[in-house]
């Protein structure tokens, strides 16, 4: 990927980096960027029902010591989607100020058909950066949005989800350390800020670098002054 021209962290900006985020950590001092917003391993040792679904990589266990580092790198704010069960299984990992909650607004995912709930709903971890940490306006602690059909990933998240946290705030950059298929990217360049992602996954990575450098097409609907035009991808 060409990028922006810029840099973050002596790193192209605007790009998605092949390759393991851990490699790159002692590159990121404190507050380099102003949010992290991904969507890191869950360590379930994902089992997926269709053929085409890839495993995940480092899906074995959640990154708790990575986690740990990347909290204290942006000026703003971290969240780092999971499932409810990482609320526990997560070492020594400091206890995020909220949890925030994406209603998937249709059926669950895979689990115990028999002895659970269907798993209708993910969570995010939230870790605000004090003193600088400021909200445009004090969100929600539930995200309404459609799950999509994990085509392009295993556990691809809707680009819609990642833009709505993006939304939250005044920001000029965004870290996404697990970028899976690009949705935090992808949402980052519609709202026309600048962007850094690494994925380890030589075929996420090619799905990622795709959707990203695809044309967008500005919505056309009547627009007040005070609102920011939408971005959608090109369908040609």
């Amino acid at each position: 990927m060409k990028g922006c021209g810029g840099e973050i962290a002596g790193l192209p900006c605007c790009t998605v980096i092949h390759g393991d985020c851990e490699d790159y950590l002692e590159k990121f001092a404190p507050g380099c960027v102003d949010l992290i917003v991904t969507d890191s391993p869950y360590g379930m040792n994902l089992k997926m029902q269709r053929k085409e679904s890839r495993r995940i990589h480092g899906d074995d266990q959640f990154p708790v010591e990575t986690i740990k580092q990347l909290i204290k790198l942006p000026r703003l704010a971290s969240y780092f989607f999971c499932r409810w069960d990482n609320l526990w299984d997560h070492g020594d990992l400091p206890k995020p100020k909220s949890v925030i909650v994406w209603a998937k607004e249709s059926g669950g995912g895979p689990g115990d058909t028999h002895h659970e709930h269907s798993r209708a709903y993910e969570v995010a971890l939230f870790y605000p950066r004090l003193p600088e940490h400021k909200f445009i306006c004090r969100p929600n602690d539930i995200i309404s949005v459609p799950r999509t059909g994990n085509y392009l990933h295993t556990t691809q998240k809707p680009v819609e989800l990642m833009r709505q946290v993006l939304e939250w705030y005044d920001f000029k950059t965004v870290l996404d350390p697990y970028a899976g298929s690009g949705s935090t990217l992808l949402a980052a360049r519609q709202l026309k800020k600048h962007f850094l992602g690494f994925e380890i996954d030589q075929s996420n990575h090619a799905e990622a670098v795709h959707l990203i450098e695809r044309p967008l097409v500005e919505e056309k609907s009547a627009l007040s002054p005070d609102t920011q035009p939408r971005f959608f991808l090109d369908q040609m």
